[in-house]
């Protein structure tokens, strides 16, 4: 302290003209006054120790200080003016250098969920300090970061972590709005990770405060334990002062808060009355999301003859993370959670959507759900990658609330992925005043990733319909085949979808071998101009390397599209009209591929593996043909060739 500052206890410094007397006179300040009385010890007017009892619940006035203290008051009550108060008293009024070694100093922390909100109280300690001749003298340095005082005191302004309250020597702890603080995704109870953190650094210097203060939120917490176990108790180690925002600021409109209360009534009774919301909950423990988690399993690779799906939650790129999730349904029904991807801001949305495409692809996936956010947007972006992105019909909180049973009874497997675990723990349950439950992230906090876990899990158990088809039926022992020495005709059906996506397939036909059709090869793309040409030369490559009897191959087309193909080199076959709209073409394939009597060449099973060739086969049964020109192509491809209501491969 400077010679000059005259010496004084927190509530003398708040009386004295010198310090900060000029600043606390209203009588609006009296019911603080009261608090301060009350965590120093001090003597209490009649006055003051009614307030006292009325806002902690005890009876009897304390006999000694406070080290701890929970502030539960209402918004605009005045608690970061009297928090930089206090920090200002402690680092100026105090003298720490007996309990310091050389070189070290007291820190006053400033601790909020970012250090945006710490600004307020960093600000209101600054601007006391320069605004007091006596306290002046002591700045040395200040910035956007801390003070520093020439008495071996800096205030600093931290953020709410526990991995950064380590290695202080704490004379005071201010932690603001503490009950909001459930947003740190590296734990599942951050603020008690952090207070667990800060009390050891507190232990060096004598007198050192903790303050936790804020309005009050869900009954969970450190700020609600504290709540539970001290308040109301004469003789517990934390006083809690519990107040409204009318009784700890008496200026404040009485309409605001009347119009807050007609608003919403809950809300308004944890905003401005202080009291803990009964409309809040948490989703889920800890203890069920854990119980479901294969520890160490962080992915599982693509595998043949799986059925995935995919859901994707996309973002802009400049607040939120756009996440993607993918799992499948084991032989058991239990619902296995196989990849996550995780775009954290700030990102480009257009290079995510080529990497979660790559992806997806990996996993034989054509077909992505996802979030209805950015209204066309995601679904064009996936489409120029041959993605097809259907928004979800289930709002977010449904699928939320579809997936707590199947949590809670084990039906579904979580990878190890810590990130994931603290936002399913960090959902909360809200009900509404109809009645009405819903789940969201807490203030300040995110769901992306659990979103679009849960989409995929949610959705793989709503749809249990099993495969009509799988790409693994077309391997031979777990293999796919060479590409044949010899064949009748090599053949290609070719389609679009109504997006303008064109896919062909290159099948050789041998009606006289246990599998007559080999897929030989596929493309898929954006239909153009110059892809007849390019398909009728993969033909004749084809013609010639599997050495087919017929040197002519045949293409199998729409009839709006034989027009536009030069068949000098091919024989052009017209698709009749609607058939792929036919009930009967998907179990026509399914029934022969099921025969097996179509395989799969090593040739087309490698480039399967990045891309969408195993989706567009493993389809269910009720699902559409047209959306997925692929599959369209292949199934033609099958139903015409081996169908004997139809043989269109034999008419040479």
């Amino acid at each position: 302290m400077s010679e000059t500052a005259p010496a004084a206890s927190i509530l003398q410094a708040f009386d004295h003209p010198a310090l900060l007397g000029p600043y606390f006179t209203d009588p609006s300040w009296n019911a603080w006054r009261s608090f301060l009385a009350a965590l120093t010890a001090e003597p209490m007017t009649k006055t003051e120790l009614a307030i006292y009892r009325q806002c902690t619940g005890r009876t009897e006035p304390p006999a000694e200080p406070f080290r701890e203290a929970a502030l539960i008051v209402g918004r605009r009550g005045g608690k970061s003016r009297v928090l930089a108060s206090i920090a200002v008293c402690l680092a100026t009024l105090r003298d720490y250098t007996p309990f310091l070694a050389p070189g070290e100093v007291a820190t006053i922390a400033v601790l909020a969920a970012n250090r945006s909100q710490g600004r307020s109280i960093f600000r209101y300690a600054l601007g006391l300090l320069k605004a007091v001749p006596a306290l002046a003298s002591l700045i040395e340095d200040d910035n956007n970061e801390g003070i520093t005082l020439n008495n071996r005191v800096v205030i600093e302004i931290s953020t709410a972590s526990f991995r950064t309250a380590r290695g202080y020597s704490f004379a005071a702890v201010l932690c603001d709005e503490i009950a909001f603080w459930r947003q740190d995704e590296s734990s599942a109870n951050p603020d008690v990770e952090i207070l667990r953190a800060l009390r050891p650094g507190m232990a060096s210097i004598p007198g050192s405060i903790l303050l936790l203060a804020s309005s009050p939120y869900a009954k969970r917490g450190e700020l609600h334990a504290a709540y539970r176990r001290h308040y109301g108790k004469d003789g517990a180690r934390v006083l809690v002062w519990k107040a409204d925002t009318a009784t700890m600021n008496p200026r404040i409109d009485p309409a605001i808060i009347a119009e807050a209360y007609q608003d919403d009534p809950e809300a308004a009774r944890a905003e401005y009355g202080a009291e803990f919301r009964d409309d809040l909950a948490d989703f889920v423990t800890r203890e069920v999301v854990e119980a479901v988690t294969c520890w160490g399993r962080s992915e599982l690779p693509p595998m043949p003859g799986i059925t995935y799906a995919a859901f994707c939650d996309p973002s802009g790129g400049a607040s939120d993370a756009m996440t993607l999730a993918i799992g499948h349904l084991d032989g058991n029904g239990m619902a296995i959670l196989d990849a996550v991807c995780e775009a954290r801001p700030p990102f480009s949305p257009e290079t995510v959507v080529i990497e979660f495409a790559t992806l997806l692809k990996a996993y034989g996936i054509s077909q992505v759900t996802g979030d209805r956010y950015g209204g066309e947007w995601p679904r064009q972006r996936f489409k120029e990658h041959g993605i097809s992105y259907d928004p979800s019909a289930r709002p977010k909180s449904n699928i939320y609330v579809d997936l707590l049973p199947l949590l809670n009874a084990g039906r579904v497997e979580l990878l190890d992925v810590p990130r994931l675990a603290a936002q399913l723990v960090g959902l909360e349950r809200r009900v509404a005043r109809s009645g009405k439950d819903s789940v969201d992230h807490t203030p300040g906090g995110h769901d992306d990733l659990a979103n679009a876990v849960a989409g995929v899990l949610v959705g793989l158990d709503l749809d249990r319909r099993p495969a009509m088809v799988r790409a693994a039926d077309m391997l031979t022992a777990g293999a796919p085949l060479p590409l044949p020495a010899n064949c009748d005709v090599v053949l290609a059906a070719l389609a679009v979808n109504k997006s303008g996506v064109a896919a062909v397939i290159y099948m050789a036909y041998s009606p006289h071998v246990g599998a007559p059709l080999t897929v030989l090869d596929f493309d898929t793309g954006p239909f153009h101009g110059s892809i007849f040409p390019a398909v009728a030369a993969r033909l004749n490559d084809l013609t010639s390397t599997c050495g087919a009897r017929f040197k002519t191959p045949r293409l199998f087309v729409t009839e709006s599209l034989t027009r536009h193909i030069d068949g000098s080199t091919i024989g052009i076959t017209a698709i009749p009209p609607n058939i792929e709209d036919d009930p009967d073409l998907m179990l026509t394939a399914a029934s022969h591929i099921g025969a097996g009597r179509v395989k799969t060449s090593g040739v087309a099973h490698e480039k399967a593996q990045t891309s969408p060739f195993g989706a567009a086969l493993d389809f269910r049964a009720g699902e559409t043909v047209t959306d997925d020109p692929l599959r369209t192509a292949a199934l033609l491809a099958i139903a015409l060739t081996l169908d004997p209501r139809r043989k269109y491969a034999e008419r040479h």
